[in-house]
C-alpha cells in the first residue's frame, strides 16, 4: 500500500514540473552588431509585420496591438550636388566706338605740368595722343579748346595733315601765350571729328590740359647790355633808316677807332661825373656830320610793372672833360610785325659833368611783344661823342 503512495507522490510530482513556467532564455548581442543589421532588417521587419494575417482574439482575450522593434540607427539620405551647366553663352564682347581717345608715352612731349613760363612769354604745348576707337582720324579732326585758361589758344588746330590708323600715336602742339600775372593756368582741351563731335580721353571723355605757373618775378628782364651782341646795327646819316637798321651794318664790338661808328662793351671806365663804372655800352655814331648809330634788339614781351631804366653820358677823357660831348639819345620800339615805330623818350646830353637818369613806364605795352631799338644821333658835328648807355634794362 505505502509502494503506491509513494508512486503516485512521483507521478504528481512530475505533472506540476511540467507545468511551472520555464526561464525565458538571454540571447546577447554587442551594440556593433545591433547597429550594422538595424539598418539592414528595418525594411524586413516592416514587411513582415504587415504580411503577418491578423487573429481575431477569442472571447475573453484582449487583442495585444504589434509592436515593431525599436531603430537603433539613423539612415543617412545623400545629398545632391546641382552639376553646373556645360553649355554656357559667350561673355558678351564690348564694341569699340568709333572715336575713342588714350594717351602715348610720354603724355606731355613738352611743358609738363606746373612748368615756369615767364610772365607774357609764348609757349608751345605739344601731348602724344592714341587713337583708341575704330575710325581713322584724319585732317578733319581738331584739338579745340573747351574750358579753364585760354592762354592765347586758337579756336582749333588740326591734329595731323594725314592719317592715324587706330592704335596708332600722333604728337599735337598748341600755340599759347602765358598770362601776365603771376599764378597757376590751366586750360583744358578735347578733340572734335568731322560731324562736330566732342571727344575726350577715357570712357568718360575726360579733358586734358596745359598747366603752367608764371612765377613772381622782379628785377632785370631784359639786360640791353648783355643782349647787345645779338642785336643788329647799323651806322648812316639823317633820316633815321629803321627797316635795314642803317645805312651802313657795323660789326658789334668796334675796334672804337672805326670811321664808321661803333658799338662794344667796355668796363672799369671813368665817366664825366669822375665815377668808374663797371660794364658800359658805348654806340658811337658815324663820323661824319648829322650822322647817327642804331641797334634793333630781339622781340620782348612786357609783363605787368616793367620800365626801363638808364644813365645816360660820356666817357671822360685823359684830362678829365668828355671832348664835344653833345648827343641826342632816343629809345624806340615797334610792335612784332608792324613797320610803325614809337618814340619812347628822347634826351638831348651835352658834357655837363653828371650822369643823366631816366625811366620811362612801359604800362601802355603790357602783354605786347615789342622789339626796342637804341639811337644815338651825333646833333649836328659828330665832334667825337663817345656816348654811353650805362645800367640800361627792362626792370620788373
Amino acid at each position: 500500500m505505502k509502494k503506491w503512495i509513494f508512486i503516485i507522490l512521483a507521478l504528481l510530482l512530475t505533472l506540476s514540473a511540467c507545468n511551472m513556467p520555464a526561464p525565458t532564455p538571454t540571447i546577447e548581442q554587442s551594440a556593433g552588431a545591433i547597429h550594422t543589421v538595424a539598418a539592414l532588417t528595418v525594411e524586413a521587419q516592416m514587411t513582415q509585420v504587415a504580411n503577418q494575417p491578423q487573429q481575431n482574439p477569442t472571447q475573453g482575450e484582449q487583442a495585444a496591438a504589434p509592436t515593431m522593434p525599436p531603430l537603433t540607427a539613423t539612415i543617412a539620405i545623400p545629398t545632391h550636388t546641382p552639376i553646373p551647366p556645360t553649355n554656357a553663352p559667350p561673355p558678351t564682347v564690348t564694341p569699340i566706338p568709333c572715336d575713342f581717345l588714350t594717351f602715348g608715352d610720354p603724355i606731355d612731349v613738352t611743358i609738363p605740368d606746373g612748368t615756369d613760363i615767364a610772365a607774357g612769354a609764348a609757349f608751345t604745348k605739344t601731348w602724344r595722343l592714341k587713337n583708341g576707337g575704330s575710325c581713322t582720324w584724319t585732317s578733319g579732326y581738331h584739338l579745340v579748346f573747351i574750358s579753364g585758361d585760354n592762354m592765347g589758344a586758337p579756336a582749333e588746330v588740326a591734329i595731323t595733315a594725314g592719317t592715324v590708323a587706330p592704335g596708332q600715336t600722333v604728337d599735337v602742339s598748341v600755340n599759347l601765350v602765358a598770362p601776365l600775372d603771376p599764378g597757376v593756368y590751366r586750360g583744358y582741351f578735347k578733340l572734335r571729328n568731322p560731324s562736330g563731335l566732342i571727344f575726350g580721353w577715357g570712357p568718360q571723355s575726360k579733358s586734358f590740359w596745359a598747366e603752367i605757373e608764371v612765377p613772381t618775378l622782379h628785377g632785370v628782364m631784359l639786360d640791353f647790355l648783355a643782349k647787345a651782341s645779338g642785336a643788329e646795327w647799323g651806322t648812316g646819316t639823317e633820316p633815321i633808316n629803321f627797316d635795314t637798321v642803317g645805312d651802313t651794318d657795323i660789326n658789334y664790338g668796334g675796334p672804337d677807332t672805326d670811321a664808321n661808328g661803333f658799338a662794344m662793351i667796355k668796363d672799369a671806365q671813368k665817366l664825366e661825373d669822375g665815377k668808374l663804372t663797371g660794364k658800359i655800352l658805348e654806340t658811337h655814331p658815324k663820323w661824319v656830320n648829322n650822322s647817327y648809330v642804331i641797334g634793333r634788339y630781339e622781340p620782348y614781351t612786357v609783363g605787368a610793372g616793367d620800365y626801363i631804366q638808364a644813365k645816360i653820358g660820356f666817357i671822360a677823357m685823359p684830362d678829365g672833360s668828355c671832348g664835344a660831348g653833345n648827343a641826342i639819345f632816343r629809345i624806340y620800339y615797334a610792335k612784332q610785325g608792324e613797320t610803325t615805330y614809337h618814340q619812347l623818350g628822347t634826351w638831348t646830353e651835352t658834357c655837363d659833368s653828371t650822369m643823366r637818369k631816366i625811366k620811362i613806364e612801359l604800362d601802355s605795352l603790357v602783354g605786347q611783344t615789342v622789339r626796342f631799338y637804341l639811337v644815338v644821333l651825333s646833333n649836328g658835328d659828330s665832334g667825337q661823342d663817345w656816348a654811353v648807355w650805362d645800367s640800361l634794362g627792362v626792370m620788373r
